[in-house]
């Protein structure tokens, strides 16, 4: 493999104004043979169709396409106990369902919010769509898990 493919998925600045932003500091230059590429989900994505929907709108067929071509998918996400925000959910619908045409199965899939922690016990709503999409996600799910993890996997005393 000449180059690691990742692509960026975040929401627009009304439903996130951080997600392009965390992701634009990660594109930055990076390690020789690893391309980060950035896409905003479209907001106007139909709702999703029943699995015998035979042809997908354009929106779609672009989204799709540009998941498939990528290693790894790291979606950024503002953060809350509630459901996804209308993009969201819709995006994620139309890349796992049906899961015969699904492209999300054992794709590395990284969530990244900016929330400092995710107060629910159990997976936040986008962790469960993919999960029931049978992606494998990878990672920490916020960035004071990740902190958590540093600190205890230091040197020990």
């Amino acid at each position: 493999m000449d180059e690691v493919r990742m692509l960026g998925l975040f929401a627009g600045a009304t439903t996130d104004p951080f997600g392009e932003l965390l992701l634009r500091a990660l594109a930055g230059p990076g390690p020789s043979g690893v391309r980060i590429d950035l896409c905003q989900v479209p907001e106007d994505l139909p709702a999703h169709a029943s699995p015998g929907t035979s042809s997908l709108p354009p929106q779609v067929q672009k989204l799709r396409a540009l998941v498939a071509d990528t290693h790894l998918l790291l979606i950024a996400l503002p953060e809350a106990d509630g459901p996804l925000p209308w993009p969201w959910s819709t995006a994620l619908n139309w890349l796992g369902r049906p899961s015969t045409g699904s492209l999300l199965p054992a794709l590395p899939t990284a969530v990244l919010t900016t929330e400092a922690a995710v107060t629910a016990p159990s997976f936040t709503s986008a962790e469960e769509l993919l999960t029931s999409a049978r992606c494998n996600l990878v990672g920490h799910r916020t960035a004071a898990e990740a902190r958590s993890a540093a600190r205890n996997s230091g040197p020990q005393q």
